[in-house]
């Protein structure tokens, strides 16, 4: 079973964007970082009003990304973690539009390149 805790703070996200690395799919970009002693994964969700809209809309976008990170991950039982994962998927305009299994498999393919095992 993956631990998986959230990221909450502003500063964490902030690390992320300055220090970490960054991959993209059609529907989101998804920032990692490899925080050495820390257990499990960490686990951040970002829509910005000028890329998705209104709050709606961005909640829309966060709830299709839980959904998709859960199934991928969360749910999956041969998912295989490195230590100490902080990532950060942030929504582009097309996660509101786009298929969900097309998002499934986008996120399996980034999330492999970052080191999960699924």
């Amino acid at each position: 079973m993956v631990v998986v805790m959230t990221l909450r703070k502003r500063v964490d996200f902030v690390r992320l964007r300055e220090q970490g690395q960054r991959v993209s799919a059609q529907a989101f970009t998804v920032q990692w970082l490899v925080n050495a002693g820390d257990v499990g994964i960490h686990v951040g969700f970002t829509a910005s009003t000028k890329a998705i809209g209104n709050a709606v809309k961005r909640n829309r976008a966060k709830r299709r990304l839980r959904a998709c990170f859960d199934k991928v991950v969360r749910l999956n039982p041969d998912a295989v973690v490195p230590e100490g994962l902080w990532v950060n998927i942030v929504a582009k305009a097309a996660v509101l539009t786009l298929d969900f299994k097309y998002m499934e498999k986008d996120l399996i393919k980034v999330l492999t390149s970052v080191g999960l095992k699924i």
